[in-house]
């Protein structure tokens, strides 16, 4: 698709026009485009700053989580996401792989959060992981090199109410292919192009459909 038609469906879909499925309609409009403050969001643009993070990605990010509800939440190369996960559903199994240590807000939350960091290899990381919780309900995926590996070994955990959050999925062409094979795979069922990350849905009662939204 050429950039005048990503812009146009961008537009369309952006305050639900031509979203069709009521579900989707009001994901769009009430959580992806909601627009009132909440609790978290101060702090979660300090912790934007402090990691060098989209402040509006994380906020989005707590409202996914917060309208999700997640049994468990795992949050791979971004300690800031693992703040917005944590902070929306603080109840949730929560698993961090980073390769550097928090600043210190990041540190303070997500230890009051009981989110231990754990740092390895994160295709290793997870395996373990899902072994240990047999699914994933939430599955935050960073702009690592390996975002292809850890995706094809989160997809047999899936089932109807997963989501995964994947970053960067514009970075680069060989990235943008890459997405666009993930998009067309029958197995993601339901998914969204939020240009600075993309979100995909395994509701197989649903019918396939894929959305773009204004950057």
């Amino acid at each position: 698709m050429g950039r005048i038609g990503d812009w146009i469906n961008r537009q369309r879909h952006n305050r639900g026009y031509g979203v069709q499925s009521p579900s989707s309609f009001f994901f769009v409009t009430q959580v992806l485009k909601e627009r009132l403050p909440y609790y978290a969001y101060p702090i979660l643009e300090e912790i934007a700053k402090e990691e060098k993070n989209s402040a509006k990605r994380l906020k989005e990010l707590f409202r996914i989580t917060n309208h999700h509800n997640p049994a468990n939440c795992i949050a791979i190369g971004s300690l800031s996401a693992a703040c917005a996960m944590a902070t929306a559903k603080p109840s949730a199994d929560k698993h961090c792989f980073a390769d550097k240590q928090p600043g210190r807000l990041a540190s303070t939350l997500l230890a009051s959060h009981d989110c231990p960091i754990k740092e390895g290899n994160p295709l290793e990381l997870l395996k373990s992981t899902l072994k240990e919780t047999g699914e994933v309900s939430m599955l935050y995926i960073g702009n690592i090199p390996q975002r292809a590996e850890l995706l094809e070994e989160a997809l047999p955990y899936t089932n109807k109410k997963s989501i995964i959050v994947i970053e960067g999925i514009h970075d680069d062409e060989e990235t943008k292919a890459w997405w666009q094979t993930v998009v067309d795979n029958p197995a993601t069922v339901v998914t969204y192009d939020l240009y600075s990350i993309g979100l995909l849905l395994f509701d197989n009662e649903r019918i396939k459909q894929h959305y773009t939204l204004k950057r």
